[in-house]
């Protein structure tokens, strides 16, 4: 994740340095979101509430809106605050459901499934249905890292339950499909999560 901060602040100096605003307010929202995941969770939502009041003032389409929306989401589910998340991720309905909206799409539905089990353990079964339409967009389209993201949730959501053995299937066939890269912590989840315990 440090990594990940670093080219936030990166693209923030180059931004800022040839007043390029639209990657000043996109900046922010990154440079919020990995401080929140370092557990500095309010100074990255209001980091990212900065480049989200900067992106919204700005004449441009609209293209980066429903990434910017999903980290602003996400650091909420951080905070403990997975209602205000859920209402964040209502907008991105709104999206076109097509090319680069139909694969952020799957991290837009996982996420959700996220913030309503933290919401409540009683979305149980919604949280599933988020975790299964984003594995299923991701196998259409192709999109293995995100299919593994999907496949993680889902075998998590499972662990404990009847279903273990079909979330592993899951995760075993999103796994397989990578020759390198299990450094990453994506890749080195799934393979904890296969191993038999």
């Amino acid at each position: 994740m440090e990594l990940c901060l670093s080219c936030a602040e990166e693209v923030l100096e180059v931004s800022k340095k040839h007043e390029l605003q639209i990657w000043v307010a996109v900046g922010n929202c990154l440079h919020g979101a990995g401080i929140a995941s370092l557990g500095r969770v309010d100074e990255g939502l209001a980091q990212i509430q900065i480049g989200v009041d900067l992106y919204r003032g700005l004449k441009s389409p609209p293209i980066f809106w429903p990434l910017l929306l999903s980290l602003q989401a996400g650091a909420c589910g951080l905070a403990g605050k997975p209602e205000q998340g859920l209402a964040l991720l209502e907008e991105l309905v709104s999206f076109p459901s097509q090319g680069y909206g139909r694969v952020m799409m799957v991290e837009f539905l996982r996420l959700k499934g996220d913030l309503l089990l933290a919401l409540s353990p009683d979305n149980l079964s919604e949280a599933e249905l988020q975790y299964l339409r984003a594995l299923e967009i991701a196998q259409e389209q192709g999109a293995t890292m995100l299919e593994l993201r999907a496949a993680i949730s889902l075998s998590r959501l499972w662990k404990n339950q009847d279903k273990a053995e079909q979330g592993k299937q899951f995760l075993r066939t999103a796994y397989e499909k990578f020759s390198e890269g299990f450094t990453t912590l994506d890749l080195i989840e799934a393979k904890n999560l296969l191993e038999p315990r």
